[in-house]
């Protein structure tokens, strides 16, 4: 009955050891893998701010060239104006001043909506990089609890005492 238990205290040992090895390398495995999410998460969010620039500049262009744009229209106007020989006063005043207001409001409206995307991924980014230090927190979580095999110490002295 002795060589039975030894047999049995023997065969429980080894397979703890096994499991104990398999449970700290599955530790070490997701956290492997939660550093490379991590990694991967940062390339999103640096991409991400990089298209927020471009973006903010893009919509600065645009807005610079509609603004010119609107100068040589009203120039173009005033100079056609002149050479009929209409005075800048009355109606011609009006819709010279109703014009520079809709090219303002869409040159404001351009520089809004360069501003909306890249707002948008700018929060992208944040996103990103939060997913990022979350898999990097579970990836740790995972290492430390394979450090502490709970289940197979219970299994070991289970298969000890049956044996007994």
């Amino acid at each position: 009955m002795a060589l039975i238990t030894a047999a049995a205290i023997a065969l429980g040992g080894a397979g703890l050891g096994l499991q104990m090895k398999g449970q700290f390398e599955a530790g070490k495995q997701a956290e492997a893998q939660a550093k490379s999410e991590t990694a991967w998460n940062e390339y999103n969010a640096k991409l991400a701010e990089r298209e927020a620039i471009e973006r903010r500049e893009s919509a600065g262009f645009e807005e610079r060239k509609h603004r010119k744009a609107g100068e040589r229209i009203k120039a173009r106007r005033r100079a056609q104006a002149g050479k009929a020989g209409i005075l800048p006063t009355g109606s011609f005043e009006l819709v010279s001043e109703e014009t520079a207001t809709e090219l303002e409001i869409d040159a404001r409206m351009i520089r809004r909506g360069g501003e909306v995307g890249a707002q948008r991924l700018t929060a992208e980014a944040q996103l990103s990089r939060f997913a990022g230090r979350s898999a990097l927190l579970r990836g740790r979580a995972a290492r430390r609890a394979s450090r502490t095999p709970g289940a197979g110490l219970t299994s070991a002295s289970q298969l000890t005492f049956a044996a007994i």
